[in-house]
């Protein structure tokens, strides 16, 4: 009876793990591809456009250095004080990366409040 009983209570908790665990994982996408829509939105757009033109007046057009960017979603993470981190990578080149935080501002509107730019795009846009 002590044998059945513990088996019993085995299989219980290996099944409650198993529910957790899946629960956790879905919740875990779910929030993944809430982050990859909030930074690939409107409001994201243009508070990315925003800063890359802050660094390159030119960006995004044949004579910027900036030609063009995309999202890593695989850097995509929520900041604990607040807003999204994400990292840009520029002209398609993983060397060249801009990492930013966007907070929404009480009017709504998407602000970048500050950015990491890497050494070699900042090489870049010095010129050098």
């Amino acid at each position: 009876m002590k044998k059945i009983f513990v088996i019993f209570l085995s299989i219980i908790m290996l099944s409650s793990a198993m529910f957790l665990g899946g629960c956790s994982m879905l919740n875990s996408r779910s929030e993944q591809e809430e982050m990859l829509q909030i930074a690939k939105g409107k409001k994201a757009q243009r508070a990315i456009e925003e800063l890359l033109r802050q660094e390159d007046s030119k960006a995004l057009t044949e004579e910027g250095i900036i030609k063009e960017y995309s999202i890593n979603k695989d850097e995509l993470e929520y900041n604990p004080m607040g807003g999204l981190i994400i990292e840009l990578i520029i002209n398609d080149d993983p060397e060249l990366t801009i990492k930013t935080t966007l907070m929404e501002e009480s009017d709504g509107k998407l602000e970048h409040t500050g950015y990491v730019i890497s050494g070699e795009l900042a090489k870049k846009l010095r010129g050098e």
